[in-house]
């Protein structure tokens, strides 16, 4: 018996986490993500299940795992409200110190939270990692792969390209601070969400460190993330969104991304700005898309 009351002083002294998990009709994909939670080896997590009104069971299988475990908690839309909408309800109901999310189709290494925790300083906006990409063939590989941590100093690092991955660790003050998920954003939720943070709390920290796995193992109906909304509009839409972020040349070079999305620009301007951001890569795609 001293053994557990042990065990349950050090988990409440420790810092609460709230894993917040959105989903709509990928039943068996959670069972696996919210596994993954509950074997982490931190002592102290509160698991959020957001269920974008569900039609394949998960009502019923969330109302019994619920009984089984104080821990979990399960909100549910009644009608489809997007997942950006859907994440903000555990966003806005979580009591944890810290939060961070976990897509429904993926899952964390078992010491991912603790690692997390003991990586957190309050001068970063948030902590990110990078992750294992699993392929449905077994084949797996490191998404950014490098070999130390990077630390991106302001949120200029993050203007033009998405380097936090799908994923952040942060207080749930902060996430609350810019009202979460942005539920008219139609593509690009997690860019916009982790520019406005580092917009409004600094840098942030990418460790080389793999404690996520994100799974590629969906069907040619089962799209991991929706291509229907053009890239380019989703662009304009985050220029537009957060246009005190981009001013003068940043601004300039976002419409060449956005143009470039289209396939809609000269070789001149891609030339141009290969030179200007001493990168090739705009040059190369422009000759190969001729």
């Amino acid at each position: 018996m001293s053994i557990n009351n042990s065990v349950v002083t050090m988990a409440k002294d420790m810092p609460k986490v709230s894993v917040y998990i959105s989903t709509f009709n990928r039943l068996e994909r959670l069972k696996r993500a919210i596994s993954s939670v509950k074997a982490q080896d931190y002592p102290n997590i509160e698991l959020l299940i957001c269920d974008d009104a569900s039609t394949d069971g998960t009502q019923a299988f969330m109302n019994d795992l619920v009984k089984q475990d104080s821990d979990i908690i399960y909100l549910r839309n009644e009608s489809n409200k997007g997942a950006c909408a859907t994440r903000n309800l555990g966003i806005f109901r979580a009591t944890g110190y810290f939060i961070t999310g976990l897509d429904d189709d993926d899952e964390f290494s078992p010491d991912r939270i603790s690692y997390l925790v003991s990586r957190w300083d309050d001068k970063y906006a948030f902590i990110c990692c990078d992750f294992i990409e699993q392929f449905s063939d077994g084949k797996q590989k490191a998404f950014y792969n490098k070999s130390e941590d990077v630390y991106f100093t302001d949120y200029k690092s993050i203007l033009f390209e998405n380097v936090a991955s799908n994923q952040i660790f942060t207080l749930t003050s902060r996430l609350r601070d810019i009202d979460g998920f942005n539920p008219e954003v139609r593509r690009l939720q997690d860019w916009d969400t982790w520019l406005r943070l580092s917009f409004k709390y600094g840098g942030f920290l990418r460790s080389q460190d793999k404690k996520y796995v994100m799974h590629h193992d969906h069907g040619i109906n089962d799209e991991r993330v929706s291509k229907s909304y053009p890239l380019g509009r989703a662009l304009t839409d985050l220029l537009t969104r957060n246009s005190h972020m981009y001013q003068g040349v940043d601004k300039e070079f976002m419409h060449f991304l956005i143009d470039m999305s289209d396939k809609n620009v000269s070789l001149s301007r891609a030339a141009y700005w290969s030179l200007i951001k001493r990168n090739p890569k705009f040059i190369v795609k422009k000759l190969i898309n001729r």
